[in-house]
């Protein structure tokens, strides 16, 4: 039974990392109230969508920029920015500091330091017509998204705190900079198409009506005709390729194909559906309360396209999301609840 989600907080630092190391961040901030002062979006597609930033955002980005070089000047310790994006109310920044940092001097206070400089960006745009930059003069008095400020009513320009990701693994840096690049595409699909994005708690699905928090297509499980996908395991290329066959020819019916999509077989059916964008309902063992992760890549696009059903039985947080791998008795009530949601099966 799926309960109101928990707002968990996003903004903890990860236990026993020692922030004066050298290491490649991933960095978010969020404006107060979340604020479109940032930028705004434009393109009349989600292929053509871009961020326009205001003379604020830009500032923004460029006093990260200055920050990094600040930093370096006044420790000694080599900090550069590999990459950020500016979206309309949030910031992202990758940080590479490349020496150890001094015990006083971690990643917090650099990231204050910014924050600071960018609040006080905010509070001249209010006072006076131009803010000068180091490469030149910024004119924020012209944000559309601004209004006036009394001095008694200053309040920094981003919330409290920041979120950070560590890079550990290979590759990982590649995938950061992509994500950052494809966020105007995907804040244009959220703009859209809401209703497919839109996270529903407690919704209720099935024969014995168990409660799911949802992202997607929802009438999905209106179809007459939902069929479960399930593969055995052990089986060979060709029988992977007869399973996946089979399948495609159902949802080429229009049958809704459901399923945890685990085995390599059934995986193998996801993506050939995917590819030619079939209809689908996906059970995940994770939750899906996160507030900057979810949607995400292909389930983004799948569900905005409008063939994708994402659900989630578990609750973000829980016994079972937190397992490091999937567990046989995961697996046996995953299928248990694809088989509640099918409505036919195979002659």
């Amino acid at each position: 039974m799926i309960k109101a989600p928990v707002k968990h907080n996003r903004l903890r630092r990860m236990e026993k990392h020692d922030y004066t190391s050298s290491c490649i961040y991933l960095i978010t901030v969020t404006t107060e109230g979340r604020q479109r002062l940032l930028g705004t979006l434009v393109g009349d597609s989600a292929a053509t969508a871009a961020i326009e930033p205001t003379p604020l955002g830009a500032y923004v980005a460029e006093a990260f920029r200055q920050t990094a070089a600040e930093t370096t000047k006044k420790t000694g310790c080599r900090v550069q920015v590999l990459h950020y994006q500016i979206m309309p109310d949030h910031f992202h920044g990758i940080l590479y500091v490349r020496d150890t940092l001094p015990a006083d001097y971690a990643l917090g206070k650099i990231v204050a330091a910014w924050k600071s400089a960018c609040t006080h960006a905010l509070w001249a745009s209010f006072s006076a017509p131009h803010l000068s930059a180091e490469n030149g003069t910024k004119d924020l008095s012209a944000s559309s998204s601004s209004r006036n400020l009394s001095s008694e009513h200053r309040t920094a320009l981003f919330s409290r705190g920041f979120n950070d990701r560590i890079l550990f693994r290979r590759g990982q840096l590649k995938t950061w900079v992509a994500y950052l690049d494809d966020n105007p595409r995907r804040l244009w699909l959220k703009w859209h198409f809401p209703d497919r994005l839109r996270k529903v708690y407690d919704f209720t699905a099935g024969t014995k009506g168990h409660r799911y928090t949802a992202v997607g297509n929802t009438f999905l499980v209106t179809h007459p005709e939902r069929l479960q996908v399930r593969c055995h395991r052990n089986l060979t290329e060709e029988q992977i390729q007869q399973e996946v066959e089979k399948y495609l020819k159902e949802a080429h019916r229009g049958t809704v194909l459901v399923s945890p999509f685990i085995s390599p077989a059934e995986k193998a059916v996801f993506e050939a559906c995917y590819r030619e964008r079939l209809p689908m309902i996906h059970i995940v063992n994770r939750g899906l309360d996160g507030k900057f992760n979810y949607p995400s890549g292909r389930d983004l696009s799948g569900c905005s396209d409008g063939f994708l059903l994402v659900l989630a039985p578990y609750a973000d947080y829980s016994a079972e999301t937190a397992a490091a791998r999937i567990t046989r008795a995961q697996c046996l009530d995953m299928n248990a609840y694809a088989a509640d949601l099918a409505t036919v099966t195979l002659a």
